[in-house]
């Protein structure tokens, strides 16, 4: 707790530095910035997105929910105007070197209003994004004998908190009852990062709906440690719920579902032996151990964490750190399954694949 309390002001003072940068560069072009006390507004605009993430304890449950909106969106706002911020000294170092080739200050009013402009479309996109999740299928043809098809609704990375809440839980329960699976699993980050806000919220209650004929079982992933309280998360959703900690469960003598502890608090690349004679599953919340599942012989690996960057350009890095970051891809005999996610960390955007309920089918061959 004391590393993420620290990373969030770390996040304010880089706001705020750029705030200033930022609100220079906007002020050129747009006439409602030229009073010098609107910088106030840029210098002051990350607390909205500090503030509930580290005295949310302290503040009205309401109020919260209206900073980490707002705080949300100044986050995508200031990450993508620090780009262009960075475009702007490049091209006024340009311009001071060959001045007569190119009058930068006749462009930067210009440069400043398009910059502006192409945020605001950038992010009114990817909220749309981020509040239409879809269904992604898979199929896995096995040798395993099983009695009849079974069907898999997999979810990872809800998290639930201070901007997703009741309404939010509600629809993805009913989104998932709607394909009738025979098993729910969930693949962590159900918390955003404070169960006492969820737990006045009452968001988890509608997470009790789900039904699936063979069980909802779930693993924890960094996100729920930062709840601060595992045991208490698992005690509210059960018995809807059962969660795997380094545990397995054999369902119907046919197929066994393994849930791996969080890579983040407790990292470790050996993964449980397995029976062959039935179907194997191994649910691990960050995709890190993808290669030593597909050589101990598992069938299918779930896993999610990565949000697929959650927006540009971020996936360009969560591809080069894991070996699948988002989709399906088989690893051997292995079918790899790395989910976006169906929630969000901290900013209502999405830019780049809309979030998901992976549904997959299981047959025999």
């Amino acid at each position: 707790m004391k590393h993420r309390f620290s990373f969030f002001i770390f996040i304010g003072i880089i706001g705020m530095a750029g705030g200033l940068g930022e609100w220079f560069m906007y002020r050129q072009g747009l006439s409602l910035l030229q009073p010098a006390w609107t910088l106030a507004i840029f210098l002051l605009a990350p607390l909205t997105f500090v503030v509930p993430n580290v005295a949310e304890k302290h503040l009205p449950r309401l109020l919260t929910k209206l900073l980490s909106i707002i705080g949300g969106y100044w986050f995508i706002f200031c990450y993508y105007s620090l780009g262009f911020l960075l475009l702007y000294f490049i091209f006024s170092g340009v311009s001071l070197l060959f001045l007569q080739a190119m009058d930068w200050k006749i462009v930067l009013p210009y440069f400043s209003i398009g910059s502006f402009l192409f945020i605001v479309v950038v992010i009114s996109l990817g909220t749309w994004n981020a509040f239409h999740p879809v269904y992604r299928k898979a199929t896995l043809l096995t040798n395993k004998p099983l009695p009849k098809n079974i069907r898999i609704a997999f979810i990872s990375d809800i998290h639930l908190g201070t901007i997703l809440g009741k309404n939010f839980s509600n629809k993805l329960a009913e989104k998932i009852n709607t394909m009738q699976p025979d098993i729910v699993i969930l693949g962590g980050d159900i918390i955003d990062g404070n169960l006492e806000f969820v737990l006045k919220d009452k968001s988890y209650e509608n997470l009790k709906k789900i039904k699936s004929a063979l069980g909802t079982y779930a693993v924890y992933g960094n996100h729920d440690y930062y709840g601060g309280d595992i045991n208490k998360e698992q005690q509210i959703l059960a018995p809807t719920i059962q969660f795997l900690k380094d545990k397995s469960v054999l369902i119907e003598g046919m197929i066994q579902i393994i849930g791996l502890d969080d890579f983040i608090f407790n990292p470790r690349n050996k993964v449980p032996l397995q029976d062959n004679k039935v179907l194997n599953i191994l649910v691990d919340h960050e995709p890190w151990r993808i290669r030593e599942a597909a050589a101990a012989g598992y069938d299918l690996y779930l896993a999610g964490h990565t949000h697929a960057g959650q927006f540009f350009p971020n996936r360009m890095i969560t591809k080069k750190i894991y070996d699948l970051d988002y989709g399906s891809k088989m690893f051997g005999n292995m079918l790899t399954i790395v989910s976006n996610g169906y929630g969000f960390w901290g900013i209502p955007v999405r830019i780049g694949p809309a979030p998901e309920i992976v549904i997959i089918e299981i047959k025999n061959n």
